[in-house]
């Protein structure tokens, strides 16, 4: 947990030091994935520093919130004698059927989803147009994160919900009293996996508003899937409830879209897709002037 709280401040502190502050003019040039190969040049944020440095610090601070609650959160795990009292049929009928689940090697291929996606920002240096904003897009990225892993531990060591492993008497006591077993509501890995997922198709859709239909589709399609199997994961492994992954879900959609939404060039979109083609046709009268004008 330490780790990944001091990646995240080394993010946000490496992309304020090198942002590109200014806006470029929009205009258009040649894209393979785009409608008509017209891609839409420009900047389709807006990272004025009025703008991210309320979001720089309102991230930093819901991070460094939610690292504390999680570093002081008294709650302990329960005793041998008190997983003697434990009944799950006190859970609702929706989430019980999660007590039955115990997949170690599922609930590890979970924990290697997560880091996987998480770096799925990266691909942003490898796009041709992406890629020229990369150190703009790489503070996005660290307010994403910050926001959504800062929520994720506050609510945690808020709700201390019981680990659908506890009631499994079919498990060790080992681990049915582990460190984490009442931390349960609401999936971190969900909400992370939906984050990054969403963050991505989101920036890639938005500096590509006249996306290929199938490209755009394949991208979203991408974007909801993958989550959506890690949630599966985190409930088949036993680790969550599926009231926990949904929860998970909606949040890290919800912190996915609405940074980049945050930093929306609202003019960038309107520049229109105008084309002028003027030309000289034969005729029998001799030659006449052709002009086609497309928006």
């Amino acid at each position: 947990m330490r780790s990944a709280f001091l990646f995240f401040y080394i993010l946000i502190y490496c992309g304020s030091a090198h942002a590109q502050w200014l806006p470029k003019d929009s205009t258009f040039e040649y894209c393979a994935v785009c409608h008509g190969g017209q891609h839409l040049i420009g900047q389709p944020y807006n990272h004025a520093l009025k703008l991210e440095l309320p979001l720089l610090l309102s991230s930093t601070a819901v991070l460094t919130a939610g690292f504390l609650m999680q570093a002081s959160d008294k709650t302990k795990p329960f005793t041998e004698v008190q997983l003697v009292g434990l009944d799950k049929n006190t859970i609702n009928s929706f989430d019980r059927v999660a007590t039955g689940y115990w997949k170690p090697g599922i609930a590890s291929a979970s924990d290697y989803m997560l880091i996987g996606i998480s770096f799925l920002p990266v691909l942003f240096l490898s796009e041709h147009h992406t890629g020229h904003d990369f150190k703009s897009l790489l503070i996005m990225t660290a307010e994403t994160f910050a926001f959504n892993y800062g929520t994720t531990y506050i609510v945690k060591s808020t709700v201390n919900r019981t680990r659908p492993y506890v009631y499994n008497t079919n498990l060790p006591v080992t681990i049915r009293t582990d460190k984490e077993s009442r931390q349960s509501f609401y999936s971190g890995h969900t909400s992370q996996t939906a984050a990054a997922s969403f963050l991505f198709a989101k920036v890639i859709s938005d500096f590509h508003p006249y996306l290929k239909p199938g490209v755009k589709t394949g991208i979203w399609a991408f974007a909801i899937t993958i989550p959506a199997v890690e949630a599966y994961f985190r409930v088949k492994g036993g680790k969550h409830y599926p009231t926990d992954v949904i929860t998970g879900y909606a949040l890290g959609v919800l912190s996915g879209w609405l940074i980049p939404e945050l930093h929306h060039n609202r003019d960038y979109h309107r520049t229109k897709k105008t084309k002028l083609d003027v030309g000289l046709m034969p005729s029998k009268g001799g030659m006449v002037m052709n002009m086609n004008l497309q928006f």
